[in-house]
């Protein structure tokens, strides 16, 4: 049998349940009639710089062997080297971006480098054949002034308040300008001459003001070895003007950004 206190209880909790149960139904409602807070989101601004920097120009040397085997005479062996000798150098480059995905890179380089050629082959004979063994070796090399002018595509990776990363693709020409010479004096004069180059390569900045930051790339460029139009030297294979190469140049540049930060200014309240 239950108590008066218990009924009591009972008639109190069947009373204030339907007022809980409005209250929590009116409080949804009203929170889910709240203006959601704007979420923040990630805008890119379009940039444009210029970059003066230096970079080291290097390129390995190219050693192409040719060995002709001739089980009855001998065997005749041809080593062609070309390349050229390291160097530093010095670029500009202006770089405009309107989209993460839509920018450009025009760059301008020059460095002082001397192409560096030989040849040189043997014969060996077959054991018991009548020829002796004979070799020659020929070698020169020719100073030049190299100019770049080339135009990538550029793209922006991943970026953070001070850091941001690009990759860029493209090409333009390689301008070889000689000035002094080492060859036999059989050799046809030498000219200048200018070389289709594929330019690529991947960086990053660092912000150090609103308008000055660090860059650091690196910068690989693919073409054919100038041979400056000479012809093979009387009976050895050098200049090669068939030969590929790829050089690569590390570089860092000081960096000078056009517009820079916009400082937010302060809101009144008190209006």
């Amino acid at each position: 049998m239950n108590s008066p206190l218990a009924r009591s209880r009972t008639r109190l909790l069947r009373a204030t349940l339907p007022v809980a149960g409005f209250m929590i139904f009116g409080t949804t409602i009203a929170l889910s009639q709240l203006p959601e807070e704007p979420r923040p989101q990630k805008t890119f601004t379009p940039t444009a710089d210029v970059s003066v920097g230096v970079f080291g120009q290097l390129t390995d040397t190219r050693t192409p062997v040719t060995t002709l085997f001739d089980s009855a005479v001998g065997n005749t062996i041809q080593q062609t080297s070309q390349g050229p000798s390291q160097s530093p150098g010095i670029f500009a480059t202006f770089h405009q971006s309107f989209k993460p995905w839509l920018g450009y890179n025009v760059n301008f380089g020059y460095t002082r480098l001397s192409e560096n050629y030989s040849s040189g082959s043997a014969f060996v004979p077959a054991p018991g054949s009548g020829p002796a063994p004979i070799s020659s070796f020929a070698h020169g090399s020719i100073g030049a002034s190299a100019y770049e002018l080339t135009i990538a595509y550029l793209v922006n990776g991943p970026r953070s308040r001070r850091f941001s990363t690009f990759a860029q693709f493209g090409g333009g020409g390689l301008f070889f300008r000689p000035s002094e010479s080492e060859l036999p004096v059989s050799l046809e004069p030498v000219r200048e001459q200018t070389r289709p180059a594929m330019l690529f390569g991947v960086g990053m900045n660092y912000r150090l003001t609103s308008h000055l930051g660090l860059r650091a790339e690196y910068r690989g460029l693919f073409y054919k070895s100038p041979d400056f139009t000479l012809p093979p030297y009387d009976g050895f294979n050098f200049p090669m003007s068939r030969l590929f190469t790829v050089t690569n140049e590390p570089a860092i540049s000081l960096v000078y950004r056009f517009g820079g930060t916009k400082k937010s200014k302060p809101v009144d309240h008190s209006r």
